[in-house]
This record gives C-alpha cells, structure tokens and sequence, in this order.
C-alpha cells in the first residue's frame, strides 16, 4: 500500500515539477487526468496470477530440466485455472477458493478423482513457488488437502505381462501384413526385460552398450543406472547394433503416442486379451470399466512388469531399486500385493488335483 501511494505521490510531484519549470497553471480535470494516467499505468506493469505462473514455467522448468511432457502437463494446469477464473489472484485464491476449483475440475472438467489429486499437487508447487519468491500466496490455499476417494493408492491397477504372458509375445511370429509392428515389440520387451522408461530407451544411445550391462543418466531423476543384460535384452540389442539410427540410438524408438497404439495392436494380435477391471471414483461415485488387457497395455506397462516379475521371482527390492532408480521401499507395495495374489492363486492350483 505504502510503495503504491509513493509511486502516485512521486508521479504527480514529477509532473508538478515539470509544469512549474514551464509557468503552466494546472486545473483540477488536468491533475485527475495525470492520476488516471499514473494508476493506469501501474495496473498495466503489474504481474498478475498467470504471468506469475509463466515465469514460474520458464523458471522451474529450466532450473529443472523439465522434458516436454512436463511443459505439457503445467499448460493443462494453466488452461483449467483460466477456466475456473480468468481474474484469478493469489490473495484470492484461499481455501474456499481450492473447494471451488476442486469442484470446478469435478464438474466441469469431469476428471476422476486421482487425476484432481495430481492436478492440485501442481498447483501447489506453483504456490509453493510463489512465497518463496515473495507473492501474496494465502496460506489457505497451501495447507489444503481434499480427502477423496479411491486416492490413497489401495484400488490402484498395475497392468503388466505375466512370464507367460511375455515370452508368447516375445516369441510371437508377427504376420507379414503387420511388420511394422516387429520394431515396437522388440522395443516394448527390451523394457520389459531392463525395466527402462520410455523417455530413457528414446535416448538410449549405441554408447550406453557396454556389452555386459547398460549405463546411462536417466531423463526423469537425472541418476545414473548401471542396469545388466540378460539373454532377452542382449539379443535385443544385438539386432540393432549395427543399424545407423539418427542421433546414434541404440534402438529403433517411435513417438511415445504412436508406440502406444501399436502396442494395443500387437497386444491384441498376440492374443493377450484376459480380462482386467478398473475401480476410480469421480466424487463419490464408484465406476468400475472391465477391458481386455490388450486395450490397457502402453510403455507404462513395461516398467512395471519388470519390477512385479522379478519380485515375484524372488529378487530383493534392493536390488530392483538399483536397477529401476526407486528411492524408497515404500513405492514396492502395490507390487507386493500383486505378487501375495499371485502366489495365492498358484498355490490354489493344488486344491483342483
């Protein structure tokens, strides 16, 4: 308040000054259009909520290497909290303003639960941002925290290929009308038996090979793995090691989007149809969807099915963590789960003899 009245007082004193060097009269219209003009001006210069949230973009994702998806998804961000309120302002933004944005996503936007729960975490790391850097954030808004349903991560699917269901696709023989489909599959099972992401086997370059093992600086976490080979990943690699690919990639990798659908294709094709039901909530309303595993199946998938088969396997947690870059223990559970219904369901096998 006091630094927008010395802005005003500084101002019309300049422009008094001016006019008495110049023996000019002033009438009181002409010091209400020199104040209109001053105000006008300061309202124009001032940073609002989204220019806020473009230089916390242009900032944070720089400082922290942002990749493309992560511009993608903060633009998203922008565009719900334009639809919300255009005239949106940090002060106002307090906790029943977070109710009304919760309900704003819910009811307009019609996202699921998990999807708000995410949606907001981002948000919050703008505010985050934003005290630290001295904006007028209402500590309302940063200690919100919704309790909705089907996001404490119990009802949480993990789709992934059982051995069986691996080994048929690695060895599945791809009809000649659907070549195209053979580079996506050794893609997908290379990840499925290294436990790559697909921002990191994009990258993977001939370099990496070292013949025994791949190392390389991971694209989210920026941690360098050192991840061994096995028969499966080796021969893999070995198909392609003497393939020119741009920017000397080791595999042939598409668009993330487009290697999603093929993956679809080859699921179905390859038969791996065994029904999988989704639980999510949207409010308070349970929805439950069943599909064919084909229609679930993407890059995702890889990752984790690398992880649930080796503890299934019996390999220790510590180990994965070394080869997938997992920090804690905790993010193990829902595998351990799948694992003890696994378990559950092999032993039963003996009850049908």
């Amino acid at each position: 308040m006091n630094n927008k009245l010395n802005t005003l007082e500084n101002g019309i004193n300049k422009y008094f000054k001016a006019c008495e060097v110049k023996r000019v009269t002033l009438t009181l219209a002409e010091v209400k259009s020199v104040f209109d003009r001053i105000t006008k001006n300061k309202k124009e210069n001032k940073e609002t909520f989204f220019t806020a949230f473009d230089r916390f973009t242009l900032t944070v994702g720089r400082e922290s290497d942002w990749d493309e998806d992560t511009y993608i998804k903060f633009g998203v961000i922008k565009r719900h909290l334009e639809g919300f309120d255009k005239n949106l302002s940090f002060e106002s933004l307090n906790a029943d303003r977070m109710i009304d944005y919760l309900n704003h996503l819910r009811t307009k936007r019609d996202l699921r639960n998990t999807t708000i729960v995410k949606n907001l975490g981002f948000l919050k790391w703008f505010l985050r941002w934003g005290a630290k850097n001295n904006y007028p954030v209402n500590q309302g808004a940063l200690v919100f925290t919704p309790k909705l349903k089907g996001t404490d991560g119990k009802i949480k699917k993990v789709i992934f290929l059982s051995l069986d269901e691996l080994t048929h696709l690695y060895r599945f023989e791809i009809p000649a009308t659907k070549e195209y489909l053979d580079r996506v599959r050794d893609v997908f099972v290379f990840c499925c038996f290294s436990g790559l992401r697909y921002s990191d086997v994009y990258n993977l370059k001939k370099s990496d090979d070292r013949g025994s093992h791949i190392e390389f600086v991971t694209q989210k976490t920026s941690e360098s793995l050192k991840i061994e080979t096995n028969k499966y990943s080796r021969a893999i690699l070995d198909k392609y090691k003497n393939m020119p690919f741009k920017g000397d990639k080791a595999l042939p990798v598409i668009s993330n989007q487009k290697m999603n659908d093929y993956i679809k294709e080859l699921g179905e094709l390859a038969g791996i149809d065994t029904p999988e039901s989704i639980v999510y909530y949207k409010g308070n309303r349970r929805i439950e969807e069943t599909y064919p595993k084909y229609a679930l199946l993407s890059t995702h998938c890889a990752r984790k099915t690398f992880v649930t088969n080796l503890i299934y396997m019996g390999v220790s947690d510590h180990v994965i963590r070394q080869w997938t870059g997992h920090r804690d223990h905790k993010s193990f559970d829902v595998y351990h789960k799948i694992v003890d219904d696994i378990k559950s369901r092999e032993m039963a096998k003996f009850d049908e003899i």
